[in-house]
């Protein structure tokens, strides 16, 4: 079985933001409206470099990845960090849009990501290791806040469920010790 691995290109994104969010509610003249910020953290995550997407956060932005172990991280380096680890635990890193709702300052995407990753990786609790050659996705949703066009806040929902399903070990991080 092959898993697409599919980018959406931040054109298209702003193009479905756009449709889905009226432009027109922009709140300062100077800053672009949400969906346009939305497109440029989708283009900053499809380049997969932890600096481009950390550096369209707040310097007090938190990133609070919601699974069972994995405790929030504060700030714009710490959560460069995270993202590096993230997309070094999984090099192949894509992500493919389903839907998309706005709130004032918000936006909530949910989303698929392609997994494919060639070694064992520690998320929440968890050890994993992988079923080499063997890619799968993960749903997830993001609710992501902004203050003055950048993220002050990303909170991620991710099926983990999904992770060990398709892992041929899953250890508590205890054990690995």
């Amino acid at each position: 079985m092959t898993l697409a691995r599919t980018f959406l290109p931040a054109a298209v994104l702003a193009s479905a933001v756009i449709v889905a969010h009226d432009a027109a509610a922009q709140t300062s003249t100077t800053r672009p409206a949400l969906p346009q910020q939305v497109a440029a953290y989708a283009a900053a995550w499809s380049s997969r470099d932890p600096d481009r997407i950390a550096a369209l956060h707040t310097h007090d932005t938190v990133f609070d990845l919601r699974i069972a172990g994995e405790a929030p991280v504060t700030g714009q380096q710490a959560v460069r960090e995270r993202f590096r680890r993230i997309l070094r635990d999984n090099p192949g890193y894509a992500s493919t849009v389903g839907k998309i709702g706005f709130g004032p300052d918000f936006v909530i995407i949910e989303y698929r990501i392609a997994m494919d990753p060639p070694a064992p990786f520690v998320l929440g609790s968890f050890r994993y290791t992988p079923m080499a050659g063997v890619p799968y996705a993960v749903s997830a949703i993001d609710v992501i806040r902004f203050r003055d066009g950048l993220v002050s806040e990303k909170v991620t929902f991710l099926d983990a469920d999904a992770v060990r399903a398709n892992s041929k070990a899953v250890v508590p991080v205890e054990a690995v010790k």
